[in-house]
């Protein structure tokens, strides 16, 4: 049997909190790609234990603190050269697999940027900054290249050279307004904690930026209600903010 040397092995990290739901399509999606599984798994009460375990997963239980924490947590426990590091929701798929497997061979870059596609209410979402040229961050790197800061909408942090990979991934994003609305008023919280200030025009700004600049519009009553439904978020971080403010 022949070894080749020089082969680069992959870690996939996903942080979990009750995604029995979800995560059995994002393991699946990962067959043939990861050399290791990690989830890290902040208490869920439901079977997302179980069934990532039965899937092949490594599974390892960590107090959330915050979002970028669990990340470093996870990246930490990684035993692989690379790292890509994805949501319990997000599907890997043929294509975007078949490019990462390439690019971590010829490690031309120590981090890659990958967009996502994201599927809000059964229909993928292109406009109002949900498309794959806004939602792309780095969530593919090299072990040790660097590491995710902020509690909210956390960001890998390097300094090395990164690269874009061409493929996106699908993210199942919301699949009810329901779902939506919880996630505005978990988000606010933790973000109202950390920040002392919101203007009064951020709910508009954000509004007439993601429904006219990055033509939300063409996405119909969808782009027209999660374009709404945002700006409901940044008028509850302000109320929140306000609320702290007079305890």
């Amino acid at each position: 049997m022949v070894y080749n040397v020089n082969y680069m092995s992959l870690t996939v990290v996903i942080p979990t909190l009750n995604e029995a739901s979800d995560l059995p399509r994002t393991l699946k999606s990962l067959s043939g790609l990861a050399d290791e599984i990690l989830v890290i798994d902040c208490g869920s009460t439901d079977d997302t234990v179980s069934l990532a375990e039965k899937a092949g997963a490594k599974v390892i239980h960590h107090s959330f603190k915050n979002f970028a924490d669990t990340r470093n947590f996870g990246d930490n426990h990684a035993s692989s050269d690379w790292i890509l590091s994805i949501d319990a929701d997000v599907v890997v798929t043929p294509e975007a697999s078949k490019e990462i497997k390439r690019v971590i061979q010829d490690s031309k870059f120590s981090a890659y940027f990958v967009g996502r596609i994201n599927i809000i209410w059964n229909k993928p979402i292109l406009h109002a900054d949900w498309g794959p040229k806004d939602d792309c961050h780095l969530r593919l790197y090299r072990r040790g290249s660097g590491n995710w800061k902020a509690d909210v909408h956390e960001t890998f942090i390097t300094t090395r050279p990164v690269g874009r990979l061409k493929a996106p991934l699908k993210h199942y994003n919301y699949a009810s307004v329901e779902e939506y609305i919880e996630k505005i008023n978990r988000y606010s919280e933790i973000a109202a904690l950390k920040i002392d200030h919101s203007s009064v025009f951020a709910p508009f700004k954000d509004f007439f930026k993601r429904y006219f600049y990055k033509l939300g519009f063409l996405e119909g009553y969808h782009g027209l209600f999660l374009c709404y439904l945002q700006a409901i978020y940044y008028t509850t971080l302000r109320v929140k903010i306000k609320e702290k403010a007079y305890v």
